[in-house]
């Protein structure tokens, strides 16, 4: 069955109207399922992610001196669909210099993720197909939404189950935080006094 435009709203302004409405105020669901036991905060992540929507190889170290945003969700999960526009919208205020979010398609199948990957063709996020799992596995994945934040020195800073409303702006201070903590002399130095994610994601500035 195809995904109906009531999930995925085309374009971003749309999603991120809906947020601000407080239509993503639900209460927070998981699925349970059988995986590894979960990565830890100052875990290094493996180091691939598979292939992204937007073309290439997903190599982790790559990304280095950026945050990285991994968020294992599924079509079929209400939290999991309130949770993308937030994300869109937190990298759209940051922009890709600074944080970069993946949202990993957790065990659906290939023709579901191409029907996916249409129905969010305007939003600019970068998918990846977890069809058997394995991703999921690597990460310790019990239930979704499953996201891990990733510093800038490349280790897990945070891991998050589940999704509330009440929760984006804590997430929010949280993503800021990080991008103020020092990652060593490796990595470049913020260019601008705005932190990351200091726009609230909600806010349609456009």
């Amino acid at each position: 069955m195809g995904l109906g435009p009531e999930y995925f709203p085309r374009k971003l302004r749309a999603m991120v109207r809906l947020m601000a409405s407080g239509l993503l105020g639900y209460a927070v669901l998981a699925f349970p399922v059988y995986a590894r036991q979960s990565l830890q905060v100052g875990d290094v992540p493996p180091a691939y992610l598979g292939r992204a929507s937007t073309g290439g190889k997903v190599t982790l170290s790559d990304y280095r001196g950026k945050i990285v945003i991994i968020s294992f969700w599924a079509s079929w999960c209400p939290p999991c669909r309130k949770e993308l526009p937030v994300l869109a919208a937190i990298q759209k205020n940051a922009t890709r210099d600074k944080i970069v979010v993946f949202a990993v398609n957790w065990k659906e199948s290939g023709d579901q993720y191409r029907a996916i990957m249409r129905a969010l063709k305007d939003v600019d996020l970068a998918l990846v197909s977890d069809e058997n799992g394995y991703f999921g596995g690597e990460y310790g994945v019990k239930s979704i939404p499953h996201m891990i934040i990733i510093g800038r020195d490349g280790r897990i800073a945070a891991v998050h189950v589940g999704y509330g409303e009440d929760e984006i702006p804590a997430l929010v201070k949280e993503i800021n935080g990080l991008w103020r903590q020092s990652s060593g002399p490796s990595t470049a130095p913020e260019t601008s006094p705005q932190s990351p994610a200091a726009v609230q994601p909600g806010t349609d500035s456009g």
